[in-house]
């Protein structure tokens, strides 16, 4: 597999609650969407050379973001990006393509980009208007993985290390 040359962080924040009135609009989703420091990447491609090792979120977005855009992009864009350029599944699997995805509120995805020029210039174009992200989620060359269930696991461990700490020193 080649190595990617970035790595962003996909957050899930919010489903469109206007939907319902307006029922002829596309579903939108509010995503935070948070690019890996050359720390995160670079600790992936030493540790992380199968997608499946991954078990918590060990790359501390939080403290080594090299940029962060929140913005509204469409459901179905999304939904058909990760579904068509998982990394963990075969181009000739069928079966996923054929299983509809739904999007909830607090979901986590990892997606890989591969070709550096073509990173740099449609990222600081999304980061500079603060929008068009539609531009990144569709890039032909990128990869995508369900990292959900890792984000969660870091956070209640993150959670319960404040608690400890918060109870150690008489705090509530």
């Amino acid at each position: 597999m080649k190595q990617p040359v970035a790595l962003l962080r996909w957050h899930l924040c919010r489903k469109d609650i206007f939907r319902k009135g307006y029922p002829e609009k596309p579903e939108e989703i509010q995503v935070t969407v948070t690019r890996g420091s050359d720390f995160c990447l670079e600790f992936w491609l030493s540790r992380m050379n199968d997608p499946l090792i991954v078990v918590r979120d060990v790359f501390s977005w939080w403290d080594e973001s090299a940029g962060e855009i929140q913005s509204w992009v469409r459901a179905d864009l999304f939904t058909e990006s990760i579904t068509k350029r998982n990394l963990l599944l075969k181009h000739d699997d069928c079966i996923s393509m054929k299983t509809p995805r739904v999007l909830t509120e607090d979901m986590v995805f990892l997606q890989f980009m591969f070709h550096k020029k073509q990173f740099d210039r449609i990222w600081s174009d999304a980061f500079n208007k603060r929008e068009g992200l539609e531009s990144i989620i569709t890039v032909p060359s990128s990869r995508w993985m369900d990292f959900t269930q890792q984000a969660r696991k870091a956070s209640s461990t993150m959670y319960g290390i404040l608690l400890r700490a918060g109870s150690a020193g008489g705090g509530r």
